[in-house]
């Protein structure tokens, strides 16, 4: 039987990573929408009447706690107004944070205030990304290593939100006071020892870090909080690997009819414009890669991007130069860093929303000029900024990329420019070196 409501609604704490976490409820065939702005709760409960998920896409992730206070409030009050069975606040697997930058400690303590209306878990493990918890400490695959968080060379040195303690609950103990245990592997493997334990712990008002090395953890996890928000309503922090295994658990209480069809071949494009504000070292080697097959490059520094004239002049020194490469057929990519150690200090001040401005702007101009079908946005926090000030309202999953995660969306707007285009938005760290040349050419070949 179809739900009156959606079973699930999350804030995603920033847009690449909001754009994931559909995905992988859209990869079951579950019915999904995100919207990149709060509507009037009239609109929005018409169209939750034909969804199975309803996300927010946010920004948080950059924000400090007062901003974060205005922005995510609206989102959880809307979500639940809807009557969500489960509440997620999708963080990146890689778990960054800090006091007072993107502090989803703080969010968990305000929405949950203090933890009196919610029990509240905390899944970052994301095996097909390569995010493993063991034992309450978070690892990141690196090229072919998986490190402690605290020894990625990415993570542990990230300009905003740098991780310096793996063990997940002692880097919540600097975030929020709220208190938190851990349920091990060996207590996954037994469900009846993970039912138990999460009552336990539930019923002492603690909140649960859950370990998860394979799938198989991450789904016996799932599913033991999906049964437990049938007794007391759930605030989950968690990656997208939450996302992937509850959409599996949630489409098989679904009629066949009632999924959606999955698509998952991107199909090729003549051209295609990326705008990359990541300092990621991976971003870095897929800028290298796409400039050696022959694409255009061209940098934009952001140590001059003070307030919107500024903004408006980086567009319009930049603006001519891409316009120029793709009517010559040629796929362009404006970049802010290359991964380099210096450009990854230089970005240690630059606020993150005066790149997205710059790359609104130049999305909107190259559609109102040229008929590019698609465009790449890299980056978690200025791909935000870039699809907050593009002015489109929501967006739809029209392909999901099984290999790479380079989901195709497709943007919802009343701006005829922006209605249909296609989007892909790419965490920093996310992808092969061929990412860009994959997709541009396809994935079907």
């Amino acid at each position: 039987m179809t739900a009156a409501r959606p079973l699930v609604g999350f804030y995603g704490d920033d847009f690449t990573g909001s754009s994931e976490n559909l995905a992988q409820f859209h990869r079951s065939g579950l019915r999904t929408r995100l919207y990149l702005k709060v509507p009037p709760i009239a609109e929005l409960r018409e169209a939750a009447g034909q969804l199975d998920v309803i996300g927010f896409a946010g920004t948080a992730r950059a924000m400090n706690c007062e901003q974060m206070a205005v922005e995510i409030q609206p989102a959880f009050d809307a979500l639940k107004a809807l009557g969500c069975r489960i509440l997620q606040y999708k963080i990146c697997s890689t778990f960054d944070s800090a006091p007072e930058t993107g502090n989803f400690g703080f969010a968990a303590e305000m929405i949950t205030r203090g933890g009196r209306d919610f029990d509240t878990a905390v899944l970052a493990a994301t095996p097909d990304f390569g995010r493993y918890t063991a034992f309450g400490n978070h690892y990141a695959r690196f090229g072919k290593d998986v490190l402690r968080l605290d020894r990625h060379p990415g993570m542990s040195s990230h300009p905003r939100t740098p991780m310096r303690e793996a063990d997940l609950r002692l880097h919540l103990d600097t975030l929020c006071a709220l208190p938190f245990a851990n349920i091990c592997l060996p207590e996954i493997g037994s469900p009846g020892t993970l039912t138990a334990r999460i009552a336990t712990l539930f019923s002492e008002g603690k909140g649960i870090v859950f370990d998860g090395v394979t799938n198989d953890d991450v789904a016996a996890v799932v599913r033991a909080l999906w049964e437990r928000s049938a007794i007391h309503p759930l605030f989950v922090i968690a990656a997208q690997g939450f996302a992937q295994h509850l959409g599996r658990t949630l489409a098989g209480m679904r009629a066949e009819n009632e999924l959606e069809t999955v698509r998952t071949t991107i199909p090729p494009v003549d051209n295609l414009l990326v705008l990359s504000g990541s300092c990621a070292i991976q971003t870095g080697r897929q800028i290298d890669a796409a400039l050696a097959a022959g694409w255009a490059g061209i940098a934009l520094d952001p140590a001059g991007l003070c307030d919107e004239r500024t903004a408006s002049d980086a567009v319009d020194a930049i603006e001519p130069k891409v316009l120029e490469n793709l009517e010559a057929g040629r796929p362009t990519i404006v970049y802010t860093a290359r991964g380099n150690v210096v450009d990854r200090e230089a970005f240690e001040d630059i606020p993150p929303q005066h790149i997205g401005r710059v790359y609104a702007a130049l999305m909107g101009a190259v559609r109102r000029q040229t008929a590019i079908p698609r465009v790449v946005f890299a980056g978690g926090d200025s791909s935000s900024y870039s699809i907050r000030h593009s002015g489109a309202d929501a967006l739809t999953i029209k392909v999901f990329d099984e290999v790479q995660q380079g989901h195709l969306c497709e943007l919802i707007s009343e701006d005829p420019h922006l209605n249909g285009v296609e989007v892909l938005l790419k965490g920093g760290q996310v992808g092969e070196e061929d990412y860009f040349l994959r997709v541009r050419n396809g994935t079907d070949r």
